[in-house]
């Protein structure tokens, strides 16, 4: 074991963070979508804004307590100059529920609490409230977004160490991945570099990696994503590993 990278993970080298993201898309098709829980091309909010947080089941609720999801934690960046923050939202089943924080980004949501029938019965969505940018996703019973795709700050300075994906239960298909960067984030949100490309045709499931040596550093404000094109529908999942620096 890479003991320099098992002290990054438990917290014990000043300055330094780890983060391993991962998302899924089950249907890719013949047009690029990036890989996450609403699958199509993910686009940021236009600027930083408040988001609504529902569901599409009256069950996930917490107040009353609902079967399903109750509370929620929501991880982003309030501007592209401070570090990521995160706040606890109560669910109110299909009613919006405000955000405190105002976000330039959400990149991932996660339950905390829920009923019986938990994590969450329905779809958990978090739209931009003033563009309708729908930033963050968990699907039904999953619990936690799936979606590589990450936001970095200009706080600190990210070195990417491998990005993977994988293709499932179709022998065949031909599909091309892309590694996206947009280096700033803080200008123009909808501009991404294509970084790195892998191409496979699928054998039943297959695993595909690029390990970086040296690491790949990305400075913020910048973000990253994962994106797939095949040549049938593919169910896909993709991510990345980070070493975060601070600045």
């Amino acid at each position: 074991m890479n003991n320099s990278l098992l002290d990054i993970a438990a917290g014990r080298v000043p300055g330094k963070s780890a983060v391993n993201k991962f998302g899924r898309n089950p249907a890719v098709g013949t047009s690029a979508e990036d890989i996450w829980d609403d699958g199509a091309i993910w686009t940021p909010p236009t600027h930083s804004q408040p988001h609504t947080i529902s569901s599409t089941s009256t069950s996930d609720d917490g107040n009353p307590a609902g079967v399903g999801l109750k509370t929620i934690q929501i991880y982003g960046l309030v501007n592209w100059a401070s570090d990521e923050i995160s706040e606890i939202i109560t669910m109110d089943g299909t009613t919006d529920v405000l955000t405190v924080n105002n976000y330039v980004i959400i990149h991932r949501m996660k339950a905390l609490t829920w009923g019986i029938s938990g994590p969450n019965v329905g779809t958990i969505t978090a739209y931009a409230d003033d563009d309708g940018t729908l930033t963050a996703q968990i699907n039904p019973l999953e619990g936690q977004t799936q979606m590589a795709i990450y936001g970095i700050p200009s706080t600190k300075t990210a070195y990417m160490t491998k990005y993977y994906f994988s293709g499932v239960k179709k022998t065949g298909v031909a599909v091309e991945t892309k590694l996206l960067v947009n280096p700033y984030a803080d200008v123009r949100v909808d501009k991404f570099l294509v970084k790195h490309t892998l191409g496979v045709v699928t054998d039943g499931t297959n695993v595909f990696s690029h390990e970086f040596a040296p690491y790949f550093k990305i400075s913020g404000p910048a973000i990253i994503k994962c994106e797939a094109v095949a040549s049938a529908a593919i169910d896909m999942s993709a991510g990345f590993d980070l070493i975060l620096e601070d600045m």
